[in-house]
């Protein structure tokens, strides 16, 4: 089985339980070979199946770490014996599920090693992108036949706020007149503003997809992403807008999370996991064999119920 949100739960238990192993170190652990950090790493983004003899020795390391915390909660003394807290099958549990599940088994948990772990997870959950020339997503602010122009608070102080009922919003391209092949763009919210953690939210309240892929609309010189403004989502939090947009047939096929021949759809999560490893792949990618194929753009903003 390849588990391509594998990333995501594994980041969020080094956070929790305070690791101090390397991957690296975890994964000639587990490998028990030189090239075993190389493989951990293609493991945690499903370019590797996850065998039942790896899984189980993934499980087992996580255990023995959960079992050290839950000894220094007690001062040093071992716990009683107990079924083990993660399970092989549990590896496949929804990202959210599963890190519910290890803060439950954890003694205590406090506020800086859960706001460490729900950071993890935004993180993962959105690209950390350098502004490059003048092309930019803009997020646009429509309230009653009034319009607020594209821009950014001076000194970049924040993002744009919006109010649930209030407003619409309108995400538009703007330095950019070709219009790409394709366009993938997905939402993440955060819901901190409000005081929940990720791991509270269902998948689809904290990640949500336009159509992938859609083609946006040229007009007065900007590219659309939607056809026209719309009622802004009444889920308050922070959210991040990642689109990419896609210049050449082989840049699709290597992002593309889709099953082959499947039509244009909402991505689940695993083709969500699948997707920001492919886009991250090629963003960070030194040797530039995809310069000019994508252009990936993030902004933010702000819903208040």
């Amino acid at each position: 089985m390849r588990i391509p949100t594998l990333y995501l739960k594994w980041h969020a238990f080094r956070e929790l339980i305070d690791s101090v192993d390397t991957d690296k170190d975890v994964g000639i652990h587990l490998f028990r070979q030189d090239d075993g950090a190389e493989r951990f790493s293609k493991l945690l983004k499903g370019d590797l199946s996850c065998p039942s003899d790896i899984a189980q020795s993934l499980t087992a390391y996580m255990n023995a770490r959960i079992n050290a915390v839950r000894a220094r909660s007690k001062g040093g003394v071992k716990a009683d014996a107990t079924p083990p807290a993660v399970l092989p099958s549990d590896l496949e549990l929804p990202t959210f599920t599963f890190v519910a599940k290890l803060i439950e088994q954890l003694p205590t948990v406090d506020d800086a090693r859960l706001e460490r772990a729900h950071k993890a997870l935004l993180r993962d959950l959105t690209l950390s992108l350098p502004r490059e020339g003048d092309t930019q997503l803009a997020i646009e602010k429509f309230e009653t036949g009034r319009s607020f122009p594209p821009g950014r608070p001076s000194g970049g102080a924040g993002p744009i706020i919006f109010e649930a009922g209030k407003h619409k919003g309108q995400l538009a391209i703007i330095g950019e007149t070709r219009v790409p092949i394709a366009a993938y763009t997905m939402f993440t919210r955060d819901p901190s503003p409000i005081g929940k953690r990720m791991w509270d939210l269902a998948w689809g309240e904290a990640i949500v997809w336009f159509p992938a892929p859609s083609v946006p609309v040229s007009s007065d010189g900007r590219l659309l992403l939607m056809a026209q403004p719309e009622p802004v989502n009444p889920q308050a939090g922070r959210f991040t807008v990642t689109t990419a947009l896609v210049w050449t047939q082989d840049a699709q096929q290597a992002i593309d999370p889709r099953s082959s021949g499947s039509r244009s759809h909402f991505p689940d999560e695993v083709e969500t996991g699948l997707f920001l490893t492919r886009l991250r792949r090629i963003v960070e990618d030194k040797r530039k064999k995809w310069e000019g194929a994508l252009t990936v753009l993030s902004a933010e903003y702000l819903v208040k119920a």
